[in-house]
């Protein structure tokens, strides 16, 4: 390994490094194997512990060829961030801005999420249900940092990520491409999410901050989650899942 691989692996940890570099983390068998078969072009190298390499799992990376870096397991623990590492890391090309279209019925936009667990959540679910885009506004966390690239098990080499300003700004542009009005999740008023009138195809579909909720309501129309039980509210990507599974059961997606 070089010199300057070990450099741009200790400034990868950071948000600002992620950035500057250009390049973000996945660790694991999973989320590798997902950026090998869905992003290899992608892969700048890869780096695997003296552990790994000797295993039956390590054959698949082969074709990495001299991008595929072997170190010692003591060394290896040095570069991930996860307390019980597998042995294998991955350091991915961050992609560049996609262009905007309406490339799906309906834009799920997150505002201002900021639990990277949260963000993974989300984004592996977009994935799982077939959106091919994500919209997210200014001030929510990196959805490329280690945390939401394992929560998301590689959804994000498989999903264009936008990025938009403030919500009340972002409303006209994505208005433009094609998504109005937005539909604001909230835990107690608004339309019923299992309402005709919960019409999703051409809207947005906005998820908010965790503790804040959604920055602008004046932005758009409330929607709710029904809760006969005592919980207060849901989790947001508890919240993102039920609401976009309710797409699939429209047969709007799948």
């Amino acid at each position: 390994m070089t010199n300057r691989q070990e450099k741009l692996l200790g400034r990868l940890r950071s948000r600002h490094g992620r950035r500057k570099a250009g390049f973000f983390l996945a660790e694991g068998l999973r989320c590798c194997r997902e950026a090998l078969d869905r992003y290899a072009l992608g892969i700048e190298f890869a780096v695997v512990s003296r552990r790994f390499a000797d295993s039956a799992d390590a054959a698949a990376f082969a074709v990495l060829g001299d991008r595929l870096e072997v170190v010692e397991d003591g060394l290896f623990a040095q570069f991930t961030s996860t307390e019980n590492p597998q042995g294998i890391l991955c350091v991915c090309l961050r992609p560049g801005p996609p262009v905007p279209s309406a490339a799906d019925p309906f834009a799920l936009v997150l505002d201002r999420i900021q639990e990277p667990g949260n963000m993974g959540t989300i984004l592996r679910t977009a994935a799982a249900i077939g959106l091919t885009c994500v919209w997210l506004t200014d001030g929510t966390t990196d959805p490329y940092a280690p945390k939401a690239i394992r929560a998301g098990m590689g959804a994000q080499f498989s999903l264009q990520l936008h990025s938009l300003p403030v919500l009340a700004d972002a409303r006209p542009l994505l208005a433009e491409i094609g998504y109005a009005p937005l539909w604001l999740a909230v835990p107690h008023e608004g339309t019923d999410c299992y309402s005709d009138d919960f019409q999703l195809v051409g809207s947005g579909l906005v998820i908010g901050n965790e503790a804040n909720g959604i920055e602008d309501m004046a932005a758009g129309q409330p929607v709710r989650i029904p809760m006969p039980g005592a919980a207060e509210s849901l989790n947001a990507a508890q919240a993102a899942t039920i609401l976009l599974f309710e797409a699939v059961r429209r047969q709007i997606l799948g």
